[in-house]
């Protein structure tokens, strides 16, 4: 049986780790494609792309506190897999990671110049 402490901890779907920057997938998309119109507009469609992955992880789960929908997937994942689109625009990948850096400096094949 699970303790009431262990059941206020949502657990990351993706990684495992327990969920402490509950912003959705939808709001963080909204953001980084605010933040690509004056940059490379051409992307946004391939970050939504992106977004749709994360779809079927909305059930249940701790909530958004930007937008309160469900989520279960961490915001390290999420940008993580939007970082990957950044593969050929070491320029861009920087200053993404510079704006939405939850926890990928130091992570393991997330794309930058070093």
């Amino acid at each position: 049986m699970h303790s009431s402490l262990y059941s206020t901890k949502h657990e990351c779907l993706l990684c495992g780790d327990v969920i402490t920057n509950p912003i959705c997938y939808t709001c963080l998309e909204s953001e980084v494609e605010e933040w690509l119109t004056g940059r490379m507009p051409a992307i946004i469609p391939k970050v939504k792309k992106t977004g749709k992955i994360f779809a079927s992880y909305t059930h249940q789960g701790t909530r958004c506190i930007l937008c309160g929908n469900n989520m279960n997937v961490c915001t390290h994942c999420y940008c993580y897999e939007v970082n990957k689109l950044f593969e050929n625009y070491p320029r861009l990948a920087e200053e993404f990671v510079e704006f939405f850096n939850f926890e990928l400096r130091g992570s393991s094949n997330f794309v930058t110049q070093g």
